[in-house]
């Protein structure tokens, strides 16, 4: 709504009730066993995107939800955070901040990047063909969104400037009403351990999981491998 000054009660008790949620994720995360992780890494990165499409609506502006895809094995596909668009009072673009300090998926859990790039990242093991595998999507076509930014700090506290089209960061954008720029996207997760050259191998297809976003901004989980093989294929 125009003029929104601030949260109204109701959204501030929705935003400290996520925030408690993600607590409890990221807890999880950090203690649950194997199976249990992928299941958390999803709550915990749909809690992000719900976190993002709020920030949207309460700032009236572009958010973004980034995960980050450069060198350090450490956070590679697994390091999640939020960005938003700052801008003046006069409306010049002064460059993004980032909305929290984002999350870093359990070890072994992690991002399957798009079709386009899943090579430069994944493989698959002997036993498992890279088409039992469901690739995340952008859908950012009619859009026009970057799937691809990068910036020098993050998490950042005073405005940077990100490029768009390059860097180490894919992203997920919301415009200024909370509608997604990427709707249909399919953003997807698998498990799978880091081999000698850095890439994360795939040994079983069916430990996988992943959400749809909708155009309105919100995200609808799957709930499991044979929910993804009758929607997705």
């Amino acid at each position: 709504m125009k003029g929104k000054s601030g949260f109204t009660l109701i959204e501030m008790l929705v935003v400290l009730g996520i925030i408690g949620l993600l607590s409890v994720g990221i807890s999880m995360l950090q203690n649950s066993d194997p199976e249990q992780a992928i299941y958390s890494a999803q709550r915990s990165l749909m809690t992000s995107f719900y976190e993002a499409r709020l920030a949207a609506i309460t700032r009236q502006t572009d958010v973004r939800v980034i995960i980050y895809k450069g060198p350090d094995e450490t956070r590679k596909l697994r390091q999640v955070g939020i960005i938003y668009r700052v801008k003046n009072e006069d409306g010049l673009d002064l460059g993004w901040v980032a909305l929290n300090s984002g999350f870093i998926m359990p070890r072994n859990t992690f991002f399957v990047p798009s079709a386009s790039d899943f090579s430069s990242f994944v493989k698959v093991g002997k036993n498992v063909s890279a088409s039992e595998v469901f690739k995340s999507t952008f859908n950012n076509v009619y859009s026009g969104a970057y799937n691809i930014v990068g910036m020098d700090t993050f998490p950042s506290v005073t405005p940077i400037t990100v490029s768009e089209g390059n860097g180490d960061w894919f992203a997920y954008q919301f415009s200024s009403d909370g509608m997604s720029l990427n709707p249909g996207a399919q953003v997807m997760l698998a498990m799978g351990h880091l081999d000698a050259d850095d890439y994360y191998v795939i040994e079983n297809p069916y430990s996988q999981l992943g959400f749809v976003i909708r155009r309105i901004g919100n995200t609808v989980a799957f709930s499991g491998y044979d929910v993804m093989e009758q929607t997705l294929k």
